[in-house]
């Protein structure tokens, strides 16, 4: 968590095999991080971690493992008294993608869930088909009362979208702390964002994305920026793919880079 740990500027390669668990060891390695930040200083919450994938496809699963890990974090916050350690805001996750895999705008993922009512989950975008809690069903089901149509479960329509679990048994009945929108990632940054590198490329046209990186709509930094970057299957950035993603890897890192501290004077 040392931002001038000299240990930083080494590079340090590890070999996993096939079913060696590298995800779960990657997402240990997440929630440490950000349990860390927070006991640091329980208010500093925004965006601390970008994971990074090269298929749209793969990214979709590991955000369902990826936020089971964010409810068991936020279980442990919402425990009694542990708000005065690790602060009132959830720890939360959002999948930021194309928008032929998630909604880029609230209207957007409206119109996907009337469209999903008529044809099911051919045209539902809203990502989540289970609870990454309990594991109940949610999305797009069958009518009981009209064999042609669907209801949604687990997505509430109330002023805005969002997930919850439809049992209301489950802890996360009346909210769950996913993002698949990305016109709410930029309006409340999640602490985990799971996205594809050509979603990064997206930086340099679209100002309101400077919010996951701790800096408001003046170009002031409010809160610390990401402190850890994943990039998983990282032999598949090569060739032409692996030329263009290295030319934002700057422009990511200055983003990264907290000047705060630096401008700090005692």
């Amino acid at each position: 968590m040392d931002g001038k740990c000299p240990d930083r500027e080494s590079v340090e390669l590890i070999w996993f095999p096939t079913g060696g668990g590298k995800t779960e060891a990657y997402l240990g390695a997440a929630s440490f991080s950000l349990f860390c930040r927070r006991l640091s200083d329980k208010n500093d919450s925004g965006t601390h971690i970008l994971m990074r994938y090269t298929l749209r496809l793969l990214t979709s699963q590991q955000f369902q493992r990826a936020s089971s890990l964010i409810c068991a974090m936020e279980s442990i916050r919402m425990e009694t008294g542990m708000a005065e350690k690790l602060g009132n805001d959830p720890f939360s996750i959002g999948i930021w993608v194309g928008g032929d895999t998630s909604p880029n705008k609230i209207e957007q993922a409206k119109q996907s869930l009337r469209e999903a009512k008529r044809y099911g989950e051919d045209k539902y975008s809203l990502v989540l088909l289970r609870c990454p809690w309990c594991g109940i069903q949610m999305g797009p089901v069958k009518n009981p009362r009209s064999g042609s149509n669907f209801i949604i479960r687990g997505v509430k329509q109330i002023d805005d979208l969002s997930h919850h679990c439809p049992d209301p048994k489950c802890k996360f009945n009346h909210k769950l702390p996913v993002s698949v929108i990305d016109e709410q990632l930029y309006k409340d940054p999640p602490s985990l964002v799971i996205g594809t590198v050509d979603k990064f490329a997206s930086l340099t046209r679209m100002p309101e994305a400077r919010a996951l990186f701790g800096i408001n709509s003046e170009g002031k930094r409010i809160k610390s920026p990401p402190g850890l970057i994943i990039q998983d299957e990282l032999h598949l950035i090569t060739g032409p793919l692996g030329s263009v993603v290295g030319l934002y890897e700057t422009l990511i890192e200055e983003l990264c880079t907290d000047r705060r501290i630096e401008n700090f004077t005692v």
